[in-house]
């Protein structure tokens, strides 16, 4: 019972300490906090709307390649794995930071071996003696002041990393969804480029007969052969383009260009898969909202409690310090009776140490760490609104990409109905086949409208996602 009390003092007493330390270092913390500047009740181009799913948004797809290819990036893609390499070193360096203020054992021990060679030996005295001592010794500076802005600043970094985590994986996701829809849209097109070569050719060589028959002049055969080699000067683009998005899919996904398997490699040489779209007629949060979605501003809120506990670090080195050493050391006789043999002997030394004159260096360090505070506040403000902006041009994009897709899909149908109405009338004699052949020129060139229209408008979603910190939950 006596040893169970002796032990709740004691803990109560290691309470009371950690207690005191952690409001002495409160005192040295400034009271200023990272504050958002006034934001917009609402979004002033969209809807405002927060049921709309932030994480693993590019399911909304509905593609299973595309999401296979996330999923892959995710787990193996190098910019992520570097990103949970530095969380851990973020945290290795924080439990460094911590365990720097606590107490200091050392185990120690020392021989002594004399022997009489020559002479008399005096009475009492044994001509050969050994010794050996052993203890420890333990030193502690008490961190009276530091100890809290310290564990602040180490909480800091952990959670700046983590940020960069997130930022890492939000990226990561919206790179390999922006690459995969320029792979759709380049292989879209190309099949509407194909066939307006055909139709092209086709074209220019009625009008060279004709041209040569006499029935038509030979401007227009020139202009027919003109309009036919630069649409086909159009499609090496198209083919680079599909190929530089395989290669940086291959490379987000942390994998050589060229190595794909066979099933990935048939899937991107699919050029009947249509464009990948995502329905999304709503902002994915208030903008009140924005500030815990966003990676960057989570960041730059950490990087303010960084500065914050450089500040009250230095703040702390203006106050007095106290440090306790103490030892506790056993001698004991080896060989003979050598003198303090069987002594076990134990001290303990606290002093204080009060900073009186240093020609000023301790407070140009608070003075620089101050206005390192201030440039942290000014930063995390600034964020905050470029995140706003960001969050604001997105959402302009999404909503004219959405009008501008309507437009495009009804010109399209316009000139569908245009071509099917030529291919009746030249069935039927009462049209040229020339005729007929630039209504299936505008066809095609209505389609990769339409294309263009689709991608642009996949793009702004994948923007609107990335602006509002769209990806998957972090993985501690």
């Amino acid at each position: 019972m006596t040893d169970l009390r002796s032990r709740l003092r004691i803990w109560a007493r290691a309470a009371a300490l950690g207690t005191a330390l952690a409001a002495a270092g409160c005192v040295t913390m400034p009271s200023e906090r990272a504050e958002a500047p006034p934001l917009p009740s609402a979004w002033r181009d969209a809807p405002v709307g927060a049921n709309v799913p932030v994480a693993d948004w590019w399911q909304g797809f509905e593609d299973p390649t595309l999401n296979q290819l996330v999923d892959e990036a995710l787990r193996e893609g190098p910019s992520v794995q570097l990103a949970v390499s530095r969380v851990r070193e973020a945290r290795a360096l924080s439990y460094q930071t911590l365990t720097q203020y606590l107490p200091q054992l050392l185990a120690t021990g020392s021989g002594q071996y004399s022997r009489i060679m020559e002479g008399a030996v005096p009475v009492g005295t044994e001509r050969e003696q050994m010794s050996g001592s052993y203890g420890v010794q333990v030193g502690w500076e008490l961190p009276l002041f530091a100890v809290g802005p310290a564990a602040a600043g180490a909480g800091a970094n952990t959670q700046a990393a983590l940020a960069d985590l997130r930022g890492a994986q939000v990226a990561l996701a919206a790179d390999v969804a922006q690459a995969y829809v320029d792979l759709r849209a380049a292989n879209a097109s190309r099949v509407a480029i194909e066939r307006s070569i055909q139709t092209s050719d086709e074209l220019a060589r009625i009008l060279q007969i004709s041209a040569d028959a006499g029935f038509a002049s030979r401007a227009d055969a020139a202009d027919a052969r003109r309009l036919a080699e630069s649409t086909r000067a159009r499609l090496p683009g198209l083919v680079i383009e599909q190929r530089r998005a395989e290669n940086v899919l291959a490379v987000l996904r942390g994998r050589a260009p060229g190595t794909e398997g066979a099933m990935l490699d048939a899937a991107f040489a699919n050029t009947g898969a249509p464009v990948p779209h995502l329905n999304l007629t709503e902002a994915p949060a208030a903008p009140a909202d924005l500030l815990r979605l966003r990676p960057d501003v989570a960041r730059a809120e950490a990087h303010t409690l960084v500065a914050a506990s450089a500040l009250g670090i230095a703040r702390a080195d203006l106050f007095p310090r106290l440090n306790l050493t103490g030892t506790i050391n056993v001698t004991d006789a080896l060989i003979g009776n050598p003198a303090g043999a069987g002594l076990t002997v134990a001290n303990a030394t606290p002093f204080i140490s009060i900073p009186l004159f240093d020609w000023g260096q301790r407070f140009a360090v608070q003075r620089q760490r101050d206005a390192q505070f201030d440039q942290s506040l000014i930063q995390y403000r600034q964020v905050v609104t470029q995140a706003v902006a960001e969050a604001s041009n997105a959402l302009v994009a999404l909503d004219q990409g959405r009008l501008r897709l309507v437009s495009a899909r009804n010109a399209e149908e316009a000139a569908s109905i245009t071509a099917r109405g030529s291919r009746a009338a030249y069935q039927a004699g009462i049209q040229s086949l020339t005729d007929r052949l630039r209504a299936e020129q505008q066809l095609i060139d209505a389609e990769l409208t339409r294309v263009d229209a689709e991608a642009q408008a996949a793009r702004a979603a994948i923007a609107t996602y990335r602006a509002f910190g769209g990806g998957p939950a972090l993985q501690d």
